[in-house]
């Protein structure tokens, strides 16, 4: 019998709507990376995020780059 593929994709614990995160939310990514919000085009796809942490990446801190919505796992810190 064929052995299965491993995925490192982790499943998030709850549903996160990604249409009311606001910029200054934190948010814990796949690969547990740590990201602000910095801007939200509300299209239920997309964020535009700030690495604040990137333990399997550290030269990603302070980079800014759009992050599928899939790729949040949860939510750390609301904004405000």
């Amino acid at each position: 019998m064929a052995e299965q593929p491993s995925f490192q994709h982790r499943v998030p614990k709850t549903v996160i709507n990604v249409l009311t995160l606001e910029p200054g939310t934190r948010v814990r990514l796949v690969g547990d990376a740590i990201a602000e919000v910095i801007a939200n085009p509300q299209d239920g796809v997309w964020l535009f995020l700030r690495y604040l942490a990137a333990p399997s990446n550290p030269d990603q801190v302070g980079a800014e780059e759009m992050v599928f919505a899939e790729d949040v796992l949860e939510v750390i810190e609301t904004a405000g």
